[in-house]
């Protein structure tokens, strides 16, 4: 048996061993620290956040760029599950790639054909760029996932591809703006193309409203996208102030809400939850019409998307502008039309008038001398009699034919309009008496201004002959002067009403062409209503009807409210 003695020399020995062991362990430990901090450094100094995960999908170890990146502090993260920071509509299909990462380990770049989303810890979500590679350890295999933030580079790419949609969708306006449709129909396929753009945060529910001329105040709508038989459209006509879209139209400015509040005054107890781009369509300061977008609730205010839809309006102001400038082309061509026609015909009855007047005036005057010489009472003196009544309308029809052909310049000087009317009322008081006509006059301006006394006299009289001729059955004739300002500049009026047969609506806009006539079974040329009209012109003026049949008619006669010649 082996002696277990040990000198004392022996164990000096191995005590000197073990100390040196012990150095030997403390530098490795040194060592490793080092190592460990150098590690850690690497690790902490990455630009993308690493994730280490085991097996189980628990996460081992991350840097401190993934705490930054998730929003967590003081190894929050570590030994929790991984599906912590993946949003949870993801979470089914992840579960399926990291089981399929473990069954076949190899660097695997994720993104490139899908987009990745990650979950930070306030429950944002943000596009990512993932890099996952094997690493074998002691423990057994770890997933490393390298995760990069691209949500710069995201909106800066989703920037491009809008910029080239909105481009894209500017274009197309700009070329069904020229194509032969109405504008109803250009505002459709516009609106066509606005919801067909991906990365805006729409409803796909759009709306345009335009101001018509006739009610400038109220927007109207005139092309809707992206409403189902079911859903209600909110607002058809909206006053300029009221609701969203109308202090968008008062304001011409942009106004937006992420949610029905107490600015939707329009609105009803089924409509569905939204908010709103109300985007005025502006030219040169004056709103001509309203795009109203509807956007989810609760969606986040985009400068992206109110840039595009500032875009939109801009284009379809210009649109408009286009479509207006087009009527008012057609318009003027059928004025100038009109204008030659009756100039024509105004050089063609002035001849005939001439013409027809020499052998008239010679069969008047043989008639009235035949018939200061026919005994009373004889077939003859009736002949006689119905000649001269006959040449005397003909007398009257030339005398208007010579009046409406004659490009008269009128002599203004200074007159009361109020004692023109006084006369042409006396004239025909008889007249107004026998057909139980009341008469009633409201002078509330009595300031003498410069006008042509005689054309005036006839402009007032053949509106009040019109007026008495409609109230056969008897009624009211009422004329009111006053003065009024029209854009800037004074007229005097003279408005007559009556309570006659009225006017049909279908009739209206030809009751001042030359020749035309509603009174069908009486003798009449057609012509005092034309020659009104171009007397009333002849000062600067104009004249405005409205009627309404067997409630009768109001014409309006406006003369500038001239003082000095």
């Amino acid at each position: 048996m082996k002696d277990d003695y040990k000198t004392k020399e022996d164990l000096m020995k191995e005590l000197d061993e073990v100390n040196r062991k012990v150095v030997e362990i403390e530098n490795c430990k040194s060592e490793f620290r080092k190592v460990q901090e150098k590690y850690e450094k690497l690790l902490n100094s990455a630009p993308d956040a690493l994730v280490f995960v085991n097996n189980q999908g628990r996460i081992v170890m991350v840097n401190a760029r993934t705490e930054k990146m998730f929003g967590y502090v003081n190894n929050e993260v570590a030994g929790k599950g991984l599906e912590m920071l993946i949003p949870e509509r993801f979470r089914s299909k992840h579960r399926e790639h990291v089981a399929e990462f473990f069954l076949k380990p190899r660097v695997h770049p994720m993104g490139s054909s899908f987009e990745i989303y990650a979950l930070k810890k306030d429950g944002e979500e943000f596009p990512v760029d993932v890099t996952l590679s094997p690493l074998n350890t002691d423990e057994g295999l770890l997933i490393t996932a390298a995760v990069r933030d691209i949500t710069k580079r995201k909106q800066a790419e989703d920037q491009i591809e809008l910029n080239y949609h909105i481009q894209r969708v500017i274009n197309s306006m700009l070329k069904i703006s020229l194509e032969p449709l109405s504008l109803e129909e250009q505002f459709e396929r516009i609106l066509d193309l606005m919801i067909s753009i991906p990365h805006l945060s729409l409803q796909s529910k759009v709306a345009i409203y335009f101001a018509e001329d006739d009610k400038p105040e109220v927007l109207v709508m005139k092309a809707h996208r992206g409403f189902s038989k079911e859903e209600r459209i909110p607002c058809q006509r909206i006053p300029f102030g009221k609701c969203l879209c109308g202090m968008a139209a008062s304001l011409s400015e942009t106004v937006y809400s992420n949610h029905i509040n107490k600015r939707h005054e329009i609105h009803n107890e089924k409509i569905f939850p939204h908010g709103h781009y109300c985007v005025p369509i502006v030219s040169g300061g004056h709103t001509l019409g309203l795009l109203n977008v509807y956007i989810r609730e609760g969606h986040k205010r985009s400068g992206g998307e109110e840039e595009f839809l500032t875009s939109v309006s801009s284009t379809l102001a210009s649109i408009i502008k286009h479509d207006k400038t087009d009527q008012e082309k057609k318009h003027l061509q059928v004025q100038l039309a009109q204008s030659e026609k009756l100039a024509a015909l105004g050089r063609f009855t002035a001849n005939v008038a001439h013409e027809i007047r020499n052998p008239l005036t010679a069969i008047g005057g043989f008639a009235r001398r035949l018939d200061k010489n026919i005994p009373a009472g004889t077939k003859e003196k009736e002949y006689a009699n119905f000649i001269i009544t006959e040449v005397t309308r003909l007398e009257g029809i030339l005398k208007n034919v010579l009046a409406f052909s004659r490009d008269i310049t009128p002599h203004p000087e200074k007159h009361n309009i109020h004692e023109i009317i006084e006369r042409v009322l006396k004239i025909n008081e008889e007249t107004c008496r026998e057909k139980s006509i009341a008469v009633h006059t409201s002078y509330n301006d009595m300031t003498p201004i410069f006008i042509d006394e005689t054309h005036v006299h006839e402009a007032v009289e053949n509106i009040v002959l019109n007026a008495i001729d409609s109230m056969p059955a008897g009624g009211s004739l009422n004329i009111t002067t006053d003065k009024k300002v029209i854009e800037g500049i004074p007229f005097m009026y003279v408005e007559v009403k009556d309570t006659g047969v009225g006017i049909p609506q279908n009739k209206l806009d030809m009751i001042f062409e030359p020749f035309f006539t509603t009174k069908i079974t009486q003798k009449s040329t057609g012509l005092g209503l034309s020659i009104t009209k171009k007397f009333v012109e002849e000062h600067g003026g104009f004249i405005e009807v409205e009627s309404v049949a067997d409630a009768g008619t109001t014409f309006t006669l406006y003369f500038p409210y001239r003082l000095k010649p």
